[in-house]
């Protein structure tokens, strides 16, 4: 028995539809390798031996990471489908910071989203939309960070999680030393609000 609703025909010959569903199927799979694909400047990094630690996190895991559950926190991490947190070794010096940034708007199209740079803290957030993707680069107590973002951010919350980790920076410093602590031990982080 036929299906009345059925519109199209079957085709005598399904070979072109074998060919169709093929290039589909690779343009699906370039489209979405083309998302995740780290920029050249950041791979260039990796391979060039500046990186002493490499954490990948995923929506998941970026909401593991918020011990405070802080809702800010939620709403900036809300769209990031991937982060990459790269802590440099020695051979990353301050000039290999600015060289980094300024290739970064030269080379790849990014743009300034936020500075901050103080004293003891520098904070560069750059971003750009196709592919949607942001580096943010930081230096934090002589040592430097570099975080790779695929997705978008939450850029209005950005300075009110800020001011509130400016408040509260020995909790935040503790808490992230806690996090790469982890790393070393492969223990679990001891809850101190007993």
């Amino acid at each position: 028995m036929m299906n009345k609703g059925f519109q199209g025909q079957i085709p005598a010959n399904p070979a072109p539809m074998k060919g169709c569903r093929v290039c589909l199927f690779a343009l699906l799979i370039t489209c979405s390798l083309q998302s995740w694909s780290q920029c050249s400047t950041i791979t260039d990094l990796k391979e060039g031996n500046f990186t002493a630690i490499s954490l990948y996190f995923y929506p998941s895991t970026l909401r593991m990471v918020n011990l405070e559950n802080n809702e800010r926190f939620n709403r900036l991490i809300q769209d990031i489908k991937k982060l990459v947190f790269y802590k440099m070794s020695k051979k990353f010096e301050a000039i290999d910071m600015y060289n980094l940034i300024s290739e970064l708007q030269s080379e790849n199209e990014f743009e300034e989203y936020v500075v901050l740079d103080g004293p003891k803290k520098k904070f560069y957030l750059l971003g750009r939309e196709k592919p949607t993707e942001s580096v943010g680069v930081a230096l934090v107590n002589n040592e430097h960070y570099v975080f790779d973002i695929a997705g978008s951010l939450e850029l209005k919350e950005i300075l009110k999680l800020y001011e509130y980790m400016a408040e509260n920076d020995s909790i935040f410093e503790g808490k992230f030393s806690q996090i790469l602590g982890l790393l070393k031990t492969g223990q679990d982080v001891p809850n101190n609000n007993h």
